[in-house]
């Protein structure tokens, strides 16, 4: 009676302060509007009292005027506002991510689907073993090899003979397809020779660090999910200096490290990546046998599908997995046009309606429509309409001071965000000196906004994406 009385009053004063942190969602906005009514008074003062220019033009352009105000307001709510709404969300969300040493570890089945992966399969495998030999529960490991031509599947097996005389208690083996199926039947493949009550599904080319199994399965029976996934930190042979890799560490801390997190505050993670994840094996066969799983952003759409079981799926920050990033523009061209494709494929076509329904989930997936698809397309109007803005001006010469005035206060904004991010991930603000490629970033925003403006036109030519260059 007293124990239970006792974690009641716990629970009470949990649930309390979990309802006061809400009121932080207050900040950002608050700044937000700050910002954007003081800030044209301080480029003024600014302009007036450091560049010693005085505005001269009486002519008063309308149409301009607005364009420039709907740029401006834009921009400031979303570097500040609803930059700073994830930035709360992913604090109350990793404040709240308890997780509990477990009387009974599961067993798990990690299952790694493989095509042409000899550069990388070896080290994949080694990772799971000794993240598995840190796990109290039995493990096993089955790689798929879904026809490679290389030699994947000799590599795989003799890492895993190998590994086993070093670890006797977690048991793998290599399945092997005669030709080459694609990746859902690999998954099927490994899924249906699992014995495991929980699956790891690891890509190939990603390496788990030891505590991965542990942390994802604690914190996944401690809050009763379904389904968790954790970080994927952007690695690979050839990555260390590499600019398109350094780029992406920036945009995953950001995106996953905040953005996932917060998704996970609600328990609405809308993908559990293939670089990283593990399910109750029961639900996830249910998805692959219930369902044709067709796209190209395979993760995605079984995600989708279990929330639609009404599964709660969960974010759990202290854990990754490194894997392997593009290293030219090429490779990532050709990865976010899959990516982008692949999202407007499931949500438009495959789950259109999940956008008609009225929950948080439909809310994050509209919010990625209006904020980061049609934001794409006001980014890419921006690009060509700044220089006609320029031209147009009522005064050309104050434009450019504003501008001139506009842009480090953007950076300083873009700098705090991302270290921010950087310390959520990686608990340091200045993670190997990323925080000084920021200025950068905006190279690999570009490349993004035209992936996606071009995702939108090959979905409309029914175009559905590709997993290889032909």
């Amino acid at each position: 009676m007293e124990k239970d009385l006792g974690e009641s009053v716990i629970l009470m004063e949990k649930k309390r302060r979990f309802n006061s942190d809400y009121l932080l969602f207050l900040l950002p906005f608050v700044l937000c509007f700050l910002s954007w009514l003081y800030f044209p008074s301080i480029a003024d003062w600014v302009i007036r009292n450091v560049f010693s220019y005085t505005n001269n033009s009486l002519t008063v352009n309308l149409l301009w005027i607005g364009i420039v105000r709907f740029l401006y307001s834009w921009y400031t709510l979303i570097a500040i506002g609803l930059a700073g709404m994830w930035v709360v969300a992913a604090f109350i969300s990793r404040k709240n991510q308890v997780k509990n040493r477990q009387s009974f570890y599961p067993m798990v089945s990690f299952v790694v689907p493989a095509f042409n992966q000899e550069k990388n399969i070896v080290t994949c495998i080694n990772s799971l073993f000794r993240c598995a030999s840190k796990y109290e529960g039995l493990c096993e490991i089955l790689v798929v090899d879904d026809g490679s031509s290389d030699y994947t599947y000799e590599l795989a097996w003799s890492t895993i003979n190998s590994n086993h005389k070093i670890f006797p208690r977690i048991y793998g083996k290599v399945i092997r397809h005669s030709t080459n199926l694609g990746k859902i039947d690999s998954l099927r493949t490994g899924i249906n020779r699992a014995l495991g009550g929980l699956i790891a599904i690891v890509d190939s080319d990603s390496e788990w660090t030891e505590n991965t199994l542990n942390g994802l399965v604690d914190y996944k029976i401690t809050n009763r999910k379904r389904a968790v996934t954790g970080y994927t930190h952007p690695n690979g042979q050839g990555s260390e200096g590499n600019l398109y890799v350094t780029l992406q560490r920036l945009e995953y801390s950001q995106g996953l490290g905040v953005g996932r997190c917060a998704q996970g505050l609600g328990d609405n993670v809308i993908v559990v990546s293939g670089a990283i994840g593990i399910y109750e094996a029961d639900l996830l066969r249910e998805v692959l046998d219930e369902r044709n799983i067709r796209s190209v952003t395979e993760d995605l759409e079984i995600t989708l599908e279990m929330h639609k079981k009404g599964a709660q799926i969960g974010y759990f920050s202290f854990v990754q997995s490194a894997t392997v990033a593009p290293t030219n523009l090429s490779k990532l061209w050709h990865q976010r046009l899959r990516w982008f494709t692949g999202w407007i494929h499931n949500t438009l076509s495959i789950h259109r309606d999940l956008m008609s329904k009225f929950s948080w989930l439909t809310s994050l997936l509209w919010y990625c429509y209006i904020f980061e698809f049609a934001g794409a397309i006001i980014d890419l109007v921006s690009l060509f309409l700044f220089p006609i803005l320029f031209w147009f001006a009522p005064d050309p010469m104050l434009f450019g001071y504003n501008l001139l005035v506009f842009i480090p206060y953007g950076l300083l904004i873009g700098v705090i965000s991302q270290a921010i991010a950087l310390r959520f991930v990686y608990g340091k603000s200045n993670h190997n000196n990323l925080l000084f490629y920021t200025p950068l970033y905006s190279f690999l925003r570009i490349i993004n906004i035209f992936a996606r403006s071009k995702s939108m036109i090959d979905y409309l030519t029914g175009n559905n994406g590709k997993w290889h260059k032909n």
